[in-house]
């Protein structure tokens, strides 16, 4: 019981409180999350557990489990307040058991996040005809002109219906952000750290305040925003990956613009086409361009109407 034996533990409110569990990586929570389905638990009934039986159960390291039993008021506590702001916004908390679970992630992403934090407009995710998803792969350090190509292959692919996934805190993945907006359409934001964390208390703070791009607006009603963090995650360095490996993962189509070889950008090219995804390679760019070409990716158009003759096999 929570709140001094008055309420039970809703789902919601354990998944977040396992979720705030120090020594629980992703993996451990995924396996934790499915033996707890098949054994059927209530969460009262495993927070009532001890040490050792949360490793005998759950094969839990010793320093998860004891913090789930020397911290439990303190994570009931945390997780109520958690479970409040969630209630508070239009906010999913989605698991891999969760009917509204990104279908995308769990085909494309060999380790799919137990826990997707989703804030907004969950239906653009939906298998819809004339929409698709799209990224554009620009690596670090592009010259002004790769970032102002990126401009015009995001507004024709918007144009043509596609909903562009990006990330915040990097400049290409602005620039794809706000040539989308700048035709009203939506946008699927993945962050690198928790969404409370980029977005505010109120989870209304412009998602580039830090780059002083004050023209761009985060809107629930039109746009979407992801995160396999905690809310109150800061970003770091080692999140980076995993944000572009969700963004790769939840597109349906890949233009690699200007990337270098064996960067991180070139690597989840070269994933993507190996799983049988359309990657097209536009003209130019650094190393990284030169040998998608060479393993098999095909080159972007660049006829007239281009966007929508490519967008038709996404769809």
């Amino acid at each position: 019981m929570n709140r001094e034996g008055t309420e039970s533990l809703s789902a919601a409110q354990f998944l977040l409180l396992l979720h705030s569990v120090p020594h629980l990586g992703e993996k451990t929570l995924a396996r934790l999350l499915r033996l707890n389905a098949q054994q059927r638990l209530l969460p009262e009934e495993c927070l009532a557990l001890t040490p050792a039986e949360w490793r005998r159960r759950y094969d839990l390291r010793s320093q998860a489990a004891d913090y789930l039993c020397t911290h439990r008021e303190a994570l009931l506590r945390q997780s109520a307040e958690l479970a409040r702001a969630i209630r508070a916004h239009p906010m999913h908390l989605l698991t891999l058991e969760s009917a509204a679970y990104p279908p995308r992630l769990e085909r494309f992403d060999e380790a799919p996040p137990p826990i997707l934090y989703a804030l907004g407009r969950l239906a653009l995710l939906d298998a819809q005809a004339g929409r698709f998803t799209f990224t554009v792969a620009v690596s670090n350090e592009a010259p002004p002109s790769s970032l102002a190509r990126l401009d015009e292959v995001a507004a024709e692919l918007a144009r043509a219906g596609g909903i562009p996934v990006t990330g915040h805190d990097r400049a290409p993945y602005q620039r794809l952000a706000l040539a989308a907006q700048r035709q009203n359409r939506p946008i699927v934001y993945v962050f690198d750290r928790g969404l409370r964390e980029a977005l505010g208390p109120d989870f209304d703070r412009p998602p580039f305040a830090a780059a002083r791009i004050r023209d761009a607006v985060f809107l629930p009603e039109r746009d979407l925003a992801l995160s396999p963090f905690r809310l109150d995650d800061h970003g770091l360095g080692a999140n980076n990956r995993r944000r572009d490996r969700l963004v790769f993962a939840l597109s349906d189509l890949i233009v690699a613009l200007d990337i270098r070889a064996g960067g991180g950008m070139a690597q989840e090219c070269l994933r993507a086409q190996k799983l049988e995804r359309p990657v097209y390679v536009a003209a130019g760019g650094r190393d990284g361009n030169a040998a998608l070409r060479r393993a098999g990716c095909p080159s972007l158009p660049e006829e007239v109407g281009w966007a929508a003759k490519i967008a038709q096999s996404c769809t």
